[in-house]
């Protein structure tokens, strides 16, 4: 009962890989419409989360090296974000990585709960070691991260 309803262009931000450079990338995804009860449906990679900007994959890599890594936050956006240009206030923290922690139980629902007590960083140190663990490879907990990212949506 799906017909094609069209194209939609979709911005993608994040590194491909987990050492590679964070790219800006423009998808064209296509686009369905229920016959039977009008609802429009977008198909996109697995990666691809709705209302983010960022891939499931730039943002648990992000999580592991603030929460796991112990790397400052200016540096997780520059092995993360595409974007160079910062303001002033934004050059010694990236706020996103909180928001990111906040929001993981929405955008990885299979990660092991955590009490909201928590600190940011604690609680981020959680969501990255269990996307980790849905990992099959044997590098380090960053590049475990970003793969198990992908198969925890």
């Amino acid at each position: 009962m799906l017909h094609g309803h069209g194209k939609r262009e979709r911005q993608l931000r994040g590194p491909l890989d987990p050492g590679a450079e964070p790219r800006l990338l423009d998808l064209i995804l296509r686009r369905y419409l229920c016959v039977a009860c009008g609802a429009v449906l977008t198909v996109a990679p697995k990666a691809v989360l709705p209302r983010r900007l960022f891939t499931a994959s730039a943002i648990a890599l992000a999580l592991a090296l603030w929460a796991v890594e112990g790397a400052s936050s200016p540096a997780v956006r520059e092995k993360i974000s595409p974007l160079k240009a910062v303001g002033h206030a934004a050059a010694r923290t990236w706020l996103t990585l909180r928001r990111w922690t906040a929001d993981a139980r929405e955008i990885f629902p299979d990660v092991r709960p955590w009490p909201d007590s928590w600190p940011p960083r604690k609680a981020a140190e959680r969501v990255a070691t269990t996307l980790a663990s849905f990992a099959l490879v044997g590098a380090g907990i960053s590049v475990r991260a970003f793969v198990g990212a992908t198969r925890a949506c």
